[in-house]
């Protein structure tokens, strides 16, 4: 996409969505790279040095911004259906396409409408320099595995925290959650600047979620009066699950062998 000179390469973000306006479909499409153009390369030889009049004249005919995007979905455009159908893209827009900001009734096409009492949709934020909620259909997400993925810091135990607590709050499936580091039972430490705490699920939900630990004291210590303590007796433990941790016991090969034979 070519940049309207009227607009600043500045003001435009990576990650921000936005609608191609195609001749028969209408893409929604994410922003992926911001980059400069020239038409010509002898510009950036000899650029204009202080001179905001040649700057003015050379913008966006000489030189310009040109942005990537990625298709996500696209919609058929003047076709007589009450519920508009979006399909995976096949295509691209033609040339001279225009391409706007990305609008609420879009975001609602897409995502759904959380007001829409028909459909299990939950609100989990909302996009860049903008003020509409991203829905997730939780009857859809519940219906296959899912992940969520992120480098270290992105927030990827606050947004699966977020999720369950739609999962929950809209009783679209029951959680069974292997809590190893106490991040969404009870309060876990916040990322947020003056928070230290955020309130985990038993907080949140109280009667609805049930607490089960290995560790009674530790429990107790935290907060949870009421976790139900499990135990686990030696005769249930097999060699194989002592294989699983020989790296964290620090067995060898030959040490798993034995066990074997002694067994």
């Amino acid at each position: 996409m070519r940049l309207n000179p009227h607009n600043s390469v500045e003001d435009v973000r990576v990650g921000k969505f936005v609608v191609v306006e195609g001749k028969q479909n209408r893409f929604f499409s994410m922003l992926t790279d911001v980059s400069l153009g020239t038409s010509n390369a002898k510009i950036l030889l000899d650029p204009p040095r202080d001179d905001d009049f040649t700057s003015e004249i050379l913008s966006g005919i000489g030189t310009f911004g040109t942005i990537k995007l990625q298709p996500m979905l696209m919609l058929q455009r003047n076709v007589e259906s009450s519920v508009e159908e979006l399909k995976p893209v096949k295509t691209i827009p033609t040339h001279f396409s225009n391409v706007c900001d990305a609008s609420e009734d879009d975001f609602k096409i897409v995502f759904g409408d959380e007001n829409n009492k028909d459909k299990k949709l939950f609100n989990i934020g909302q996009p860049l320099d903008m003020d509409t909620a991203v829905c997730l259909d939780l009857d859809k997400f519940v219906e296959r595995s899912n992940g969520i993925f992120g480098k270290s810091g992105t927030g990827k135990s606050f947004l699966t925290r977020l999720v369950l607590c739609g999962v929950i709050s809209k009783k679209a499936a029951v959680n069974l959650i292997f809590d190893m580091h106490n991040e969404y039972g009870w309060q876990a430490r916040s990322e947020n600047k003056g928070e230290f705490t955020v309130k985990g699920l038993k907080q949140l939900f109280n009667h609805e979620v049930i607490v089960f630990t290995l560790d009674a004291e530790s429990s107790r210590r935290r907060g949870i009066t009421d976790a139900q303590e499990m135990r686990i007796a030696l005769n249930q433990i097999d060699v194989e699950d002592i294989a699983l941790l020989k790296n964290e016991l620090n067995l060898s090969e030959a040490s798993i062998e034995s066990a074997l034979i002694l067994r």
